[in-house]
């Protein structure tokens, strides 16, 4: 298995809370699908991966990357309807090393929360680009 350091970044939030929802790793399967992650390496992620896992360097991402994992947070975070408060420290702990500050996790997440709207990746993608320093 390669490491794939945007799936187990979402396994770790997925996990954070003590609580994985079925819900969440589906949609990190999705994610895992569309980057033509194998399903064996994405299992293999999903089960390997703890919740305390330390966060891999993020430094040479490009811009493109960190929008999507941003993107991917907060889809992640929304999908099963409640965002925990573990959740969200670990969040912003990720986006720090992005380059985000804590308003721009805070209003991407509240916007996209209090919508009752479906998760729509483009719209959250857009205002996750609007943020990046």
């Amino acid at each position: 298995m390669n490491d794939n350091h945007h799936l187990n970044i979402l396994v770790q939030l997925a996990k954070i809370d003590g609580e994985t929802d079925g819900s969440e790793l589906e949609l990190i399967r999705e994610i895992g699908a569309s980057k033509n992650v194998s399903d064996e390496d994405k299992e293999e992620i999903i089960e390997k991966t703890e919740a305390m896992d330390s966060l891999p360097s993020l430094e040479d991402l490009s811009q493109s990357e960190r929008v999507e994992l941003m993107t991917n947070l907060v889809m992640v975070m929304k999908i099963d309807g409640r965002i925990d408060k573990e959740e969200m420290k670990f969040c912003l702990k990720v986006l720090k090393k992005l380059g985000y500050d804590e308003e721009a996790l805070f209003e991407l997440v509240s916007t996209t929360y209090a919508s009752s709207e479906p998760l729509d990746r483009d719209a959250i993608k857009q205002r996750a680009a609007t943020f990046l320093k």
